[in-house]
């Protein structure tokens, strides 16, 4: 897939919204966009993505000039005053209409599986207008992907909502990393923190695309193949296992044996010999004294 503009420009009522402008894209790349505020980075996006007729030059998307093949296969994410979600709304009740324009199941169980998923539980229940920066770009832009036709996703100023550009430079970056080409429209000063080549509103030369090496994918664990030489893994362990088993028997056999010897070997213990001594006696041993004289009673 290849997204190629060429010179495309928009009148405005009084001034140009959008100077002469060339970029383009394919899979797994990121472009920036960059340019002062204002209107132009609104009519890049919808001139991109066929949502608006160019006044000059043309879009191709796979070298075909097809406005509904655009509007079907390009997405326009956050754009302010034409896909920005109301602020005032619930996210869950964001994100169920953003399910149902995708054709997606959107009750409330489907909303809630969705958050789950995509980490954000806890925002459910928040105004739309106080998720932090980072996390509400990420949110929109998986709802876009979430319709099965787009190929190219545009995000469209994600800083002027303020925040780290990092943030949303990385949610570009992994969205090429799963295979769809990425435009981010982005102020000049952006560009310059995250120091990056950028294409720029107004001008015919942008530089290459930033190529996004694809998400690594999980190899399936080939199956060991035995050979009849071998032995059986799981049966010597086995066997070792009866063996050290039959080890520790033999020990704690022996170690018993031991112990009984050493009992028998252990000399007897004394008896204590009865007294012939009856208990009248020792009634009358008790009142004699030390000389052997009987007390008087």
């Amino acid at each position: 897939m290849q997204l190629s503009a060429h010179a495309i420009s928009v009148k405005g009522p009084h001034a140009p919204m959008l100077a002469p402008t060339s970029v383009s894209v394919a899979d797994h790349q990121l472009v920036l966009l960059a340019g002062d505020p204002g209107a132009s980075h609104t009519a890049a996006s919808l001139g991109l993505s066929g949502r608006l007729r160019v006044d000059g030059g043309g879009v191709q998307l796979d070298g075909i000039a097809d406005m509904a093949a655009l509007r079907r296969r390009v997405a326009v994410v956050d754009t302010p005053g034409i896909t920005e979600p109301d602020d005032a709304l619930p996210v869950r009740t964001v994100i169920g209409e953003e399910l149902a324009i995708a054709g997606r199941k959107a009750g409330r169980r489907a909303v809630r599986e969705w958050l789950e998923a995509n980490d954000a539980t806890d925002f459910g229940e928040m105004r739309f207008e106080h998720l932090p920066v980072d996390v509400r770009t990420r949110l929109l832009a998986e709802l876009t992907v979430a319709r099965n036709d787009v190929q190219v996703v545009i995000l469209t100023l994600p800083d002027r909502l303020g925040g780290d550009p990092h943030h949303w430079y990385e949610v570009g970056r992994d969205l090429a990393a799963r295979g769809y080409g990425v435009v981010i429209t982005c102020s000049e000063s952006s560009v310059r923190i995250l120091d990056v080549p950028a294409a720029r509103l107004g001008s015919l030369d942008p530089p290459p695309p930033a190529q996004v090496a694809p998400a690594a994918a999980v190899e399936p664990v080939a199956p060991i193949e035995e050979t009849p030489d071998e032995a059986d893994p799981v049966e010597e362990s086995e066997a070792e296992i009866e063996a050290e088993v039959d080890a520790e028997v033999e020990d704690a056999s022996a170690s018993a044996s031991a112990s009984a010897v050493t009992i028998e070997q252990t000399a007897p213990v004394e008896t204590v010999e009865e007294s012939d001594t009856t208990p009248a006696e020792d009634d009358d041993k008790v009142k004699t004294g030390t000389s052997g004289e009987k007390e008087q009673v």
